[in-house]
């Protein structure tokens, strides 16, 4: 089990098909009784997933400033390089994500209450799982 854990295909594939499929799902499953129990909104998960991918940058920045407090001066100094990076990597985030949502607010809708596929839906989700990959990957270093 450990092995396929380590496997790249298991991190650059499995994590984000099943946080996107628990996203999904957990949109279907809180949604009122009375109503469809899908639509091709409930796709629309992207955003939230890089919201996820941001929360968790963000709690290993701070995890990795409490260790620079505790480590030799070699390690002191490959920490220090990363943590030099966060408020660029922060700085990026929010204005993707602003981007992303401000694409979805102005092309991304058909109708009032119906996003369209390419500009509502999977723009986004492909910024979220690429989101989510990059901060794996961060976290992984």
């Amino acid at each position: 089990m450990r092995d396929i854990i380590l496997q790249p295909y298991f991190l650059y594939i499995a994590v984000p098909l099943v946080t996107v499929a628990l996203g999904v799902f957990l949109k279907i499953v809180t949604r009122n009784d009375q109503h469809t129990a899908f639509k091709k909104d409930d796709l629309a998960v992207g955003l939230n997933i890089s919201i996820t991918a941001l929360i968790m940058f963000i709690t290993y920045s701070v995890r990795l400033a409490h260790q620079l407090k505790s480590q030799n001066p070699q390690a002191l100094a490959q920490s220090a390089d990363r943590l030099v990076m966060v408020p660029w990597v922060l700085l990026a985030f929010l204005v993707g994500i602003w981007c992303v949502s401000t694409l979805v607010r102005k092309v991304g809708w058909k109708s009032d209450s119906e996003l369209r596929v390419f500009w509502g839906i999977i723009v986004p989700d492909i910024f979220g799982i690429v989101s989510l990959i990059f901060v794996v990957n961060w976290i992984g270093r």
